[in-house]
């Protein structure tokens, strides 16, 4: 499965939000999209998700030559989750479960994220990253073969971020599905990324496996990720 975007632009007044936007995704693959803020991710994925129409240019998801309705085949995971508040969560993830037909529980990601401590309050009474939790556990339920996370480590404890990592590298590479992760928090998850999307001021600069890149832009001031995206724009990524 692939996924094409093709000259894809966005303008808001004078501002160029997103400037000839191209780039190809292919299933089997974890690409991390990086950027300042402003740099037109959020955007993209508004646009991917339907929840905002673009200026111009085309997307498409394709298989075999074949295109695949992207809605049914696509999964977003935002950084906030504020729906259902008024149950609690273990009715939250009942309910994804019975509506979802091929609905797939992760015993190892459900435990991670401590949910079994949470399961019994409402959405309402938890804590930001009580809910970045929830929301990253009904994305991998709904069971998805393109998988867009916005920011996945943000609001998680230490622990969670470590653990998180580990069972995303695992979980990716065992499932043929297509990741996209917008993240400022690049230290300690390098390996997690095979391909990496460098962004600046709505244009992709560098789009390439996370080695050749890394090998690439080896001669940076800075180790790894923030290196590459340093020799390529001249600023610093946020890193924690």
């Amino acid at each position: 499965m692939e996924l094409k975007i093709n000259r894809l632009s966005k303008r808001y007044g004078n501002k160029q939000v997103l400037d000839d936007f191209s780039l190809s995704f292919k299933s089997g693959r974890t690409y991390l999209i990086l950027g300042k803020n402003g740099a037109g991710k959020s955007t993209f994925v508004n646009i991917l998700s339907g929840n905002l129409k673009s200026d111009g240019g085309e997307i498409r998801l394709e298989e075999g030559g074949e295109e695949c309705d992207l809605e049914s085949n696509c999964v977003f995971q935002y950084q906030s989750f504020n729906s259902f508040r008024f149950l609690k969560v273990k009715e939250v993830i009942r309910f994804f479960s019975t509506i979802t037909a091929d609905a797939k529980e992760d015993s190892k990601l459900y435990e991670l994220l401590s949910l079994d401590r949470i399961q019994n309050q409402l959405v309402e009474n938890l804590s930001g990253g009580e809910r970045k939790a929830v929301s990253l556990y009904l994305t991998f339920l709904l069971n998805k073969r393109v998988v867009v996370l916005d920011e996945p480590f943000s609001e998680l404890d230490i622990e969670k971020k470590f653990l998180l990592g580990q069972h995303l590298k695992e979980k990716l590479a065992v499932q043929n599905v297509m990741a996209i992760i917008i993240s400022h928090e690049i230290s300690g998850y390098q390996e997690l990324f095979s391909d990496v999307v460098i962004m600046d001021n709505g244009k992709v600069l560098e789009a390439g496996k996370t080695q050749d890149l890394l090998d690439k832009y080896k001669n940076s001031p800075f180790q790894g990720l923030e290196g590459v995206f340093h020799s390529l724009t001249g600023k610093y990524i946020e890193v924690s």
